[in-house]
């Protein structure tokens, strides 16, 4: 069965990451989350294991490449949830089927992200596919750094952040916390429950 793997996100500031996590809760750093240094935030890519990659097509252009996983190999747990961009669900959904399936369910839209959503159930974490609602948060990162990952779920409850009560990833409360101004990732705090 496939699982959402590591996610690797390129940040300024390691330090600054750190602190956001333990601020969210987490005592200590995911195992599953690599950072690098980079002179804006962003993540760089995202693995999966036990799937199917080698039948992805996986295009050159820059603009989409990011949106399929790479192949990992590491068992640790994964993250709750990982939100990806698109400017289209149907293209990209058929682009993942080979190493996901295709049992994408509506997950409604999403006022922060400002992005209409679907989800998947991929191991014991979840996959959102997220297109733009309009202008907003979803369609600067699609404009700065094309299709792929904006913004990943962990376990937590957040005091600082913007919190609502329904996210694509649970469908329940959480805090998003942005690690970075403008088109940086976002980390979604899931509490328990």
């Amino acid at each position: 069965m496939p699982e959402i793997g590591e996610v690797r996100l390129g940040v300024p500031d390691q330090g600054a990451l750190s602190r956001i996590l333990h601020e969210g809760g987490a005592t200590h750093f995911p195992q599953w989350l690599s950072a690098e240094p980079a002179d804006e935030a962003r993540i760089l890519w995202w693995g999966i294991r036990d799937a199917a990659v080698e039948l992805l097509d996986v295009p050159d252009e820059p603009a989409r490449s990011n949106l399929f996983p790479r192949p990992i190999d590491d068992w640790t747990d994964g993250p709750r949830g990982l939100v990806l961009a698109t400017v289209e669900f149907d293209r990209a959904a058929r682009d993942l089927a080979p190493a996901v399936g295709d049992a994408w369910l509506d997950a409604g839209e999403d006022p922060i992200l400002g992005a209409r959503c679907r989800r998947m159930v991929v191991g014991r974490g979840i996959l959102v596919l997220a297109e733009p609602a309009g202008e907003g948060y979803l369609a600067a990162c699609l404009a700065r750094f094309g299709e792929g990952p904006v913004a990943v779920a962990v376990d937590g409850s957040a005091a600082v952040g913007r919190p609502t009560l329904s996210n694509p990833v649970s469908l329940r409360p959480a805090t998003y916390v942005r690690i970075g101004p403008r088109t940086a990732p976002t980390l979604i705090f899931l509490p328990a429950g």
